[in-house]
């Protein structure tokens, strides 16, 4: 699998590693412009070697999400906020995984895929929406993500909670993807709390996408 980084980013290890839940892509189109919603859930053994890394053992010590998220309670993301690319949008929380009701959904504006983590619990929030460099586009939300691709490593994106807490996260990487490249994306709790945004990259083919991780640091 390639993939190609924007800029001197690189990708972090194991981003895109297949792993016990994996959620591949599929193209969508929605009037003007081509979004992005993943398909189908393949539920897949990991496979163990006699070797482990440190990262897959035990927490040692505090960490930020343990400081902060001592509440065994989770909470739906109602709003996401990157000031440093000017996105400021209300976030959707459909139950389905229902492509075609994604679809419409998405021209309302971000949407939560529904078996990526809550906040307040570990695992990786995968949230997607349009993008759109048409000259003329009469929705805003076909733009809610145009500028996803300009955020740079090291900003930080806000998902206001629908416990009003602020959950922060810094941006790891920005990277481009195809769908059939056989990129995936981790949903499963494997001990860290992390968020995904996918959009589509619609100035290079139907078939791109932008996918920007980062990692959670703690609330305010």
């Amino acid at each position: 699998m390639n993939r190609r980084p924007i800029g001197a980013q690189k990708t972090p290890r194991g981003v895109f590693v297949a792993t016990t839940i994996v959620v591949f892509f599929s193209a969508l189109s929605v009037a003007d412009s081509v979004g992005f919603v993943p398909y189908y859930i393949d539920g897949s053994t990991p496979s163990y070697s006699e070797e482990v890394a440190l990262s897959d053992l035990p927490q040692l010590g505090e960490d930020a999400f343990a400081q902060s998220s001592a509440r065994t309670q989770t909470a739906f993301p109602v709003r996401i906020a990157i000031s440093s690319i000017d996105v400021d949008l209300p976030v959707q929380n459909p139950q389905t995984t229902d492509i075609a009701a994604l679809d419409k959904l998405l021209v309302k504006g971000p949407a939560r895929y529904s078996p990526s983590a809550k906040l307040g619990e570990r695992g990786n929030v995968l949230i997607f929406a349009h993008s759109s460099h048409l000259p003329v586009v009469h929705n805003r939300m076909y733009q809610a993500f145009n500028a996803i691709p300009e955020a740079k490593r090291g900003d930080t994106v806000v998902l206001t909670g629908s416990d009003g807490v602020e959950y922060l996260y810094v941006v790891t990487a920005i990277v481009k993807a195809d769908i059939n490249d056989g990129t995936t994306i981790n949903l499963s709790q494997d001990g860290s709390s992390r968020l995904t945004l996918v959009t589509c990259d619609t100035l290079t083919a139907k078939s791109a996408r932008y996918v920007l991780t980062a990692d959670f640091v703690g609330t305010n």
